[in-house]
């Protein structure tokens, strides 16, 4: 077969798992098959067993929830997870090299969407992973194209002293940014590199363009990459305002003098996903484990730490105030091949 009825192949097998999983998890299957897709969802489950391991490389560094993943995983399947941390271009690049060595020693891949999209694109690691029984479970703004897996999201707003900014003049808009009054007032993550502050950069460039930017640009921004330490110094009130920042923030922040603000565009958001590595060394474990990503106790874990869970159900044990945050509007996101152009811009108006 020529290379390029191979993609044509691929790409239908990847529609078709893509449909399948969906119409399983969503039972519109007619009885005889759905129980057709349960009987070989057991058997995954049963090869999964057999091989009582899987590997991911993940690119949220110290995310809190993959601990108890790996307690409850091996609690529930007999299956270990054993798990590497790294930054994101880290992970990219160790895929890569394994897989150009030969090397298959991660089953599953977790980073965020841009990353993942490029190396689907230009590395050509990943496969489909086939029908997942939770498919059907997955919010409109979070499908799955068959490669990619989407398990949670960050989502962006404004942090504001509460000691410093009073109700009425709280930034109700992304545009009230470049009011005069907050000239010299706004801490920021920056906009110049890969990160929150680049994910706003881009999402505001693409819904209000350069004028808007050259007016914040006006505003003597600081920035500043020490997170962490940002938010703790706008509690302290040194300054104002922070953007953007996560509300993964919030219970680390909670009981200080700070509110986590949502413009009324809506926020901004970079997803992250799951890939199944080619030549996986445990396919059916790394399956099992994707598709428990998207189970009521994998996304409620994610929903206690602020991050944006990416299923339609309800998650009872989340503070009631970060609940009501993860429904709010979404603005928009990155798009993977204008990151760089986005970069780019940023470093040009923002000098």
């Amino acid at each position: 077969m020529s290379s390029g009825n191979d993609e044509i192949g691929r790409a239908l097998i990847t529609r078709r798992a893509a449909l399948l999983g969906l119409a399983a998890g969503s039972a519109l299957l007619s009885a005889p098959d759905q129980a057709r897709a349960e009987d070989d969802w057991n058997k995954i489950v049963a090869a999964a067993r057999k091989e009582g391991h899987v590997v991911i490389y993940s690119a949220f560094v110290g995310l809190a929830a993959h601990q108890d993943l790996k307690k409850d995983f091996a609690a529930s399947f007999g299956i270990t997870v054993d798990i590497l941390e790294a930054r994101a271009s880290e992970v990219r690049e160790r895929l890569r090299v394994e897989h150009s060595a030969g090397r298959y020693a991660a089953d599953v891949s977790e980073n965020g969407t841009t990353t993942t999209t490029l190396q689907i694109k230009e590395d050509k690691v990943f496969g489909p992973f086939g029908p997942l029984p939770a498919l059907g479970n997955l919010k409109p703004d979070f499908r799955s194209d068959g490669m990619r897996l989407p398990v949670f999201a960050i989502i962006y707003g404004i942090l504001a002293n509460t000691q410093l900014v009073k109700p009425a003049d709280e930034p109700k808009s992304w545009l009230d940014l470049t009011d005069p009054r907050w000239k010299g007032k706004i801490l920021s993550d920056d906009f110049r590199a890969l990160g929150g502050g680049g994910v706003l950069f881009s999402v505001l460039q693409d819904h209000f363009g350069q004028d808007f930017h050259k007016k914040l640009a006006q505003q003597d921004i600081k920035f500043s990459r020490e997170i962490p330490a940002n938010e703790r110094r706008v509690a302290r009130g040194e300054y104002p305002l922070y953007i953007p920042d996560s509300l993964t923030a919030a219970p680390t922040l909670k009981g200080l003098p700070v509110k986590f603000l949502v413009p009324k565009e809506g926020l901004p958001y970079v997803g992250y996903d799951l890939a199944l590595l080619k030549n996986a060394p445990h396919p059916n474990a790394a399956r099992v484990l994707m598709n428990y990503y998207l189970g009521q106790k994998m996304q409620q874990a994610f929903a206690k730490l602020g991050l944006l869970p990416v299923t339609t159900e309800g998650f009872p044990e989340v503070d009631p105030e970060i609940a009501e945050l993860q429904k709010s509007k979404l603005l928009g996101t990155t798009d993977p091949e204008r990151m760089n152009q986005m970069l780019d811009l940023a470093k040009q108006i923002y000098r």
